[in-house]
């Protein structure tokens, strides 16, 4: 991930001397914001120019604010943990016609992963590396393979808002009262949408207790542990009746497998199979071996940022393995595409490993191996840059359909994947 991967190269930092390759003025920040929103967009175009919901957009977020109010649902948990950016999404999408919900929550979805950049490339971070070094993280994270699943989807947006929770633990502390308000907002968004705020949370105080006792930092971390208090208290009274129970079907192959194909080759050549049954063991296990040994050596020897990066990616692997929302056995249902959202902190995780190891201060035998594996990357951006593309549900014949229904009657629209769909009544 761009953030992360970027504080590995902390070395560069000595390079800048002042002469302001750091810096990004206020016109370059607005390029680079368009730019990073037409990236996402050149994933799936239609999106933007035939947005239609997906699963839990409308079935849960739209389908609840519509039906049963959106005060009702605002702070109604969704697998045992508050959902507040998709309910608060879903209550605006209220004040305009049903055609344009779709839009709406694509175009939240997208401005949060361009935010994550934005933030990155601002002055929080100039400490951190180059500006030209930052701008290729962000890229990296933008263009990363096997994330499908995760672009411009308002329900997986927890998964991007987790990185912004993560950097703003990670950023310089705040010295303005704008950048003061910004940090808070993060942390209470992002800490009430998805379970995350719970496994940064440890970390977060090492931060405080070891990096950074200061009045600022000490304030941030209260904020997240309220948050926490909230979640965890919401997870205790409902989660358990929330999840998916059954059996894991766990072993210590399917484990590598997981791992080879899912998150480190995929990280470098995305979709791939190597999950399959006929992909060699001692190929598997190989992968599984050396991509470990990448986030080992992060965390034994990369700069305070990225060990704790690497270490909030791996407690957010661990929880989806142990309980993930698959149906049983989940662990050879999470083989599935269309279950990328899991795999998304831990290869980057691994990709800001590679990054680091790539830089100076490493033998040479093992630096030469990360740059071949980053150039290596190349082949899965283009590879999976277009992502595939959602069924045409005609959202905009229904929506047309809905408009036309006398008060109280009610609608059932279809909805992506196939086999979804939402019914709303007519108010």
């Amino acid at each position: 991930m761009p953030e992360v991967a970027d504080s590995i190269l902390k070395r560069e930092v000595s390079a800048t001397n002042g002469s302001g390759s750091s810096a990004m003025g206020p016109w370059l920040h607005v390029t680079v914001f368009l730019a990073s929103a037409l990236l996402i967009v050149s994933h799936r175009p239609e999106a933007i120019t035939n947005p239609q919901f997906w699963a839990e957009d409308g079935v849960l977020w739209y389908a609840q604010a519509h039906n049963l109010g959106w005060r009702e649902v605002l702070f109604q948990p969704v697998a045992g943990y508050l959902c507040t950016l998709p309910r608060l999404t879903a209550a605006l999408a209220q004040l305009l016609p049903l055609a344009a919900g779709p839009l709406l929550f694509n175009a939240v979805a997208i401005f949060v992963q361009v935010l994550t950049v934005s933030f990155f490339l601002s002055s929080r971070f100039h400490s951190l590396g180059r500006l030209p070094t930052r701008l290729l993280f962000g890229f990296l994270y933008l263009a990363l393979p096997n994330s499908f699943e995760v672009t411009a989807n308002i329900t997986n947006t927890q998964w991007h808002l987790a990185i912004l929770l993560c950097l703003v633990a990670i950023a310089e502390p705040a010295t303005s009262a704008w950048w003061r308000c910004f940090d808070i907002a993060v942390i209470v968004l992002a800490s009430l949408t998805g379970p995350f705020a719970i496994l940064l949370w440890p970390l977060a105080v090492l931060v405080w207790g070891w990096k950074r006792r200061n009045r600022w930092t000490l304030t941030l971390l209260f904020t997240l542990t309220a948050c926490v208090l909230i979640q965890l208290g919401t997870l205790l009274r409902t989660g358990n009746a929330a999840r998916v129970h059954g059996s894991l079907g766990a072993n210590p192959l399917l484990f590598a497998r997981l791992l080879a194909s899912r998150v480190f080759l995929a990280a470098l050549v995305g979709r791939n199979n190597l999950s399959d049954g006929h992909s060699h063991t001692f190929e598997v296990v190989l992968i599984t071996v050396a991509g470990i040994l990448v986030l080992l050596y992060s965390l034994l020897k990369a700069p305070w940022e990225l060990k704790l990066f690497t270490a909030f990616a791996s407690l957010a692997l661990a929880a989806a393995l142990l309980n993930p929302m698959a149906p049983p056995p989940k662990w050879p249902a999470l083989l599935n595409p269309w279950c990328t959202r899991y795999w998304l902190l831990p290869m980057l995780a691994f990709v800001a490993g590679l990054l680091w190891i790539a830089g100076e201060g490493h033998p040479k035998g093992i630096r030469l191996a990360a740059v071949a594996a980053l150039v290596f990357m190349s082949v899965g951006i283009v590879r999976d840059w277009k992502h595939p593309r959602f069924t045409d549900m005609h959202f905009g014949v229904y929506a047309q359909q809905y408009s036309d229904l006398p008060k109280g009657s009610a609608l059932t629209i279809p909805l992506n994947p196939p086999g979804w769909s939402m019914t709303l009544t007519k108010r």
